[in-house]
């Protein structure tokens, strides 16, 4: 049949379906719209309910949309979807877009639901262009039909596979998905350090587990270069980290070729030669400057900011060896504040303590549990 015959058969039955209360057979918008989505007769030989928009991947418990009159069922497709054993019609090169599977990691032994989404063409001319999907790892390794916007293929081994799909003469390289086998479990990812100063080396340590031995670990981080291929990876801390906390990412590969992909804790990064604050010089102690009703009323910029490494600077004027006494800005903080100075370990004294080498000058890298001031005693 021609396409203008059977766009009016469509649009026909469009009406119909209007006039007997039903919803429009879909819209012409682009992709990740509500539209409904259009099965070929391969996809109604598989087991979907008819008047149902694409198939449902039982594993993965997402839906695909369904029509108005399949809108309340939850039912599911357990079935693979199998080629048309209709005539493809002649491709045009006019619709065009994306594909991806529904989930993008499924165990082996289940099905994957995977979805064209459209870019270019409307949805008439979709219903009516060839689709062609060749599959790497699937139990059907080629899925055809007119429409076949969606389709339904098992994994029984695991591992990362690709899937290309040809729609309506144009070529198009999915996203790939990885199968799962026996599991991996990751217990933690620890920094050897809290907080690092520009010019050291971060290591993060991982402890993972699986009955299947595990063969590779892969470190990466959005901040540099990552080395290490073992537990450990490591990155050297950089000016460029400053006041940044510093990540790293580990993906993790067993014998049985699954992959799990795990965020490490962070590491606040400080460059000691980037001064964030210079200290006030006078006393802690002094009432009329920073007496418990005076701290609320100061400037934010006078305080460390709660549990951000900081960078200060001992003051102009400060004496050799000299101390400093710190306050929380809130009164009522006062047993809640730490601070650690230059160091992972807090301070057991904090209103009065003598910072190794303190002079005139000398930076140290500060965090504090609470917003707090630091004030270099004058004497």
């Amino acid at each position: 049949m021609k396409l203008t015959g059977r766009l009016q058969i469509l649009s026909w039955a469009c009406a119909s379906a209007l006039l007997w209360g039903l919803a429009g057979c879909g819209s012409d918008s682009g992709s990740g719209s509500s539209e409904p989505e259009y099965s070929s007769a391969a996809e109604a030989s598989s087991g979907s309910t008819a008047g149902s928009s694409g198939s449902t991947a039982g594993s993965s418990g997402s839906t695909g949309g369904s029509s108005a009159s399949n809108a309340n069922s939850s039912s599911s497709v357990t079935s693979e979807t199998q080629s048309s054993d209709e005539k493809l019609n002649t491709a045009n090169k006019v619709v065009n877009g994306s594909c991806g599977p529904e989930a993008s990691s499924i165990n082996k032994g289940e099905l994957a639901t995977w979805k064209f989404y459209r870019e270019s063409g409307d949805v008439y001319t979709q219903i009516l262009a060839p689709f062609i999907w060749a599959f790497e790892g699937a139990s059907n390794s080629t899925v055809q039909g007119n429409g076949l916007q969606t389709v339904n293929v098992r994994y029984e081994e695991a591992g990362s596979y690709a899937t290309y799909l040809n729609v309506d003469g144009n070529e198009i390289a999915c996203d790939s998905i990885q199968v799962q086998g026996i599991p991996i479990t990751v217990n933690s990812c620890v920094p050897n350090t809290s907080t690092a100063k520009a010019g050291e080396t971060i290591t993060w340590t991982v402890d993972a587990t699986s009955e299947s031995n595990i063969t590779t670990y892969s470190w990466t981080s959005a901040y540099g270069d990552m080395t290490g291929s073992g537990a450990s990876g490591s990155m050297l801390a950089n000016s460029s980290m400053h006041k940044q906390n510093v990540t790293a990412v580990v993906a993790i590969t067993n014998a049985d070729k699954s992959v799990v992909k795990y965020n490490c804790e962070s590491v606040a990064v400080v460059d000691p030669e980037s001064v964030d604050l210079v200290l006030q010089l006078g006393s802690i102690n002094d009432a009329d400057h920073y007496g418990e009703t005076v701290l609320p009323t100061l400037p934010d910029s006078l305080f460390i900011p709660a549990q951000t490494a900081t960078t200060v600077q001992i003051p102009a004027g400060a004496p050799a060896n000299c101390t400093v006494g710190c306050k929380p800005r809130v009164s009522s903080d006062y047993m809640n504040l730490q601070v650690y100075w230059d160091s992972d370990d807090a301070l057991s004294g904090f209103a009065y303590f003598s910072p190794s080498g303190c002079a005139a000058g000398k930076k140290y890298t500060v965090t504090t549990s609470v917003t707090a001031i630091c004030v270099v005693n004058a004497q």
